[in-house]
């Protein structure tokens, strides 16, 4: 182990309720219009951006403004509108994707009839705001696991697939059609999962050169598997590893992964796994694949021993379990040194139907390029939303800038409900004391911060939505001093 994990006394600074009064600049301020989906899953967000930096000094952003009625954006760094267009869609049809290459924005939505799913795409030019003809990416049986899409980091590639199961919905193959950029018909793909059992997830990352790297999970959440397709072909390269089983006498299993496909082209997995018996976090496992050295590269396994979880939990005196409950996978990272930072959140709610949701710490794990484990720290922070927000209401925003994560988060501290700004050192785990911004947001039921249409335009230079005061909700840039 290069370092082990930050002490106590570190984690317990690193969570101190005091914060430091910062001053902030309100640069640009205009009225925005903001109506949710009533029918958005808050559990599970489809679309957590809906606001895109293109450029240096432009942002686009995509707006509900009614039933059925969406449009899409663009502003300069003034706040001053660029262009507005509509996406035309019909009644039950929602976006299922919001994305952005150099050229174009591009909104994809999702319709499910009485015998069909059908997915739509809308480009729309991002010079002059002009919207091609919808093409239609995929039509698939109403029956069966929902149809989704893949978009590669720069919009070149977009990838159309639906799920083929079997009388379990356990998934046999996927099958969909791999677009270019301009939505032209590059071709049809087909992966052959049939020697795999049990999957019961699958997740599909597209690279900018159109590879398709169809991420499993098998072996009745057992198995971690990747296959990587390249345009053309029909062959996987497969890297497959078991990280569920008996270890100590202790049957554990998969309980939460994501995976990321990093700017260097490179996959990296992580994954929570649980004690089948009791249902308790056992371990943190992180992995990069490298598909043109045919390797995979294993971290050291992090395990959430007793005297980490009752360190953790001494943090919040609230927590009368002595147990980790609750933790999401929420980010992977890579710096610039090709070190990977693993983010994982509690967030949690409690109740019945109309209870809020909170969110109490965020969990940073830390490898070097070698996936050797380099440090390990605790936030706390002090979030609750509306249940009409659920998750989406919560969490943080953060922006990578060199060695340093920014992070942004609406929080209630020391009696002070207000946006906090927090600087990580990537380079050892230490942070910053939350900086108040003093925008004197309201502590009401109404939406006072909408994470969504954040966009950071630099370190301490951002764009987002929120009221201030006695204002109705207001399209804001905000310079961090």
């Amino acid at each position: 182990m290069k370092k082990h994990f930050i002490l106590l006394a570190l984690l317990c600074l690193l969570c101190l309720p005091q914060f430091i009064l910062a001053q902030s600049k309100t640069k640009a301020a205009i009225a925005f219009n903001y109506q949710p989906n009533p029918e958005a899953d808050q559990y599970n967000q489809r679309l957590p951006h809906k606001s895109i930096p293109v450029g240096q000094n432009e942002f686009i952003l995509l707006n509900r403004q009614g039933d059925g009625k969406y449009v899409v954006e663009k502003y300069n760094v003034d706040l001053k509108k660029q262009w507005s267009a509509e996406i035309p869609m019909a009644a039950g049809e929602e976006v299922e994707q919001f994305t952005a290459s150099q050229e174009a924005a591009l909104v994809v939505t999702y319709q499910k009839e009485s015998q069909n799913q059908l997915l739509h795409a809308h480009r729309i030019n991002l010079k002059n705001g002009q919207t091609d003809k919808p093409v239609q990416l995929l039509e698939a049986p109403a029956k069966g696991r929902r149809a989704g899409v893949a978009v590669s980091a720069d919009g070149s590639q977009v990838l159309a697939y639906r799920f083929h199961t079997d009388n379990s919905f356990q998934i046999q193959h996927i099958s969909g059609t791999l677009y270019n950029g301009n939505l032209q018909k590059q071709q049809d793909v087909k992966y052959d999962l049939s020697d795999l059992r049990g999957i019961l997830t699958a997740d599909i990352k597209l690279g900018n050169g159109g590879e398709q790297y169809v991420n499993l999970i098998s072996d009745q959440m057992n198995r971690l598997s990747v296959r990587q397709f390249k345009p053309g072909s029909q062959e996987a390269q497969v890297m497959s590893v078991l990280v569920g089983g008996v270890f100590g006498g202790k049957k554990v299993y998969i309980r939460d992964t994501r995976f990321e496909l990093m700017p260097d082209g490179q996959m990296y997995g992580a994954v929570l796994t649980a004690d089948e018996k009791t249902g308790s976090y056992y371990s943190l496992k992180a992995v990069k694949y490298d598909f043109e050295k045919e390797d995979m590269r294993f971290a050291e396994e992090f395990r959430f021993t007793p005297e980490y979880v009752q360190k953790v939990n001494a943090l919040d005196k609230a927590n009368t379990n002595n147990r980790l409950q609750d933790i999401y996978l929420t980010d992977l990272v890579l710096t610039p040194e090709k070190q990977l930072l693993i983010l994982a959140e509690k967030k949690y709610t409690e109740g019945g139907e109309d209870a809020p949701y909170f969110a109490k710490e965020i969990h940073l794990f830390a490898y070097d390029e070698y996936m050797t484990f380099d440090w390990n720290s605790v936030l706390t922070k002090q979030q609750q939303a509306p249940a009409s927000e659920g998750f989406s209401g919560i969490s943080y925003s953060s922006f990578l800038d060199g060695n340093t994560l920014n992070l942004l988060t609406l929080e209630n501290l020391n009696g002070k409900h207000d946006l906090y700004f927090r600087q990580i050192n990537t380079g050892n785990g230490s942070a910053s004391a939350p900086q108040n911004l003093r925008l004197n947001i309201p502590n009401d039921s109404k939406a006072a911060y909408i994470k969504d249409y954040t966009t950071w335009l630099g370190q301490k230079d951002l764009v987002t939505v929120l009221r201030s005061g006695k204002q109705e909700l207001q399209l804001v840039r905000i310079e961090v001093k």
